[in-house]
């Protein structure tokens, strides 16, 4: 839609089809189906902004299976609150994932 030829996101890790899916949409000119899955996957894309982005990837890779939340120094795990909160954004997304 903008002219890329390509895209990077640490999102991609947890989030492979879906990433696939908005890739391919988009690729293929079918802008209103890919704007659906854009707006289902803005909230992970965030978290991909903050200076946590590897705590946060890391455990969205957890919740969807495919790697640990496990980091290294300096790096410190999410705890408390913080931790809750993006496991919201995490859940919530993978509850309402789109169809494959």
């Amino acid at each position: 839609m903008l002219g890329v030829v390509g895209w990077v996101s640490g999102l991609v890790n947890a989030f492979p089809d879906e990433n696939r899916l908005l890739w391919d949409l988009a690729t293929r000119g079918n802008y209103d189906e890919a704007l659906q899955i854009y707006r289902w996957y803005t909230p992970l894309l965030h978290l991909d902004t903050h200076p946590k982005l590897v705590q946060y990837i890391k455990l969205a890779m957890a919740e969807t299976g495919l790697g640990s939340e496990m980091v290294r120094a300096p790096r410190m795990p999410l705890v408390g609150q913080e931790r809750e909160e993006i496991l919201r954004v995490i859940r919530r997304a993978i509850k309402t994932r789109p169809a494959k």
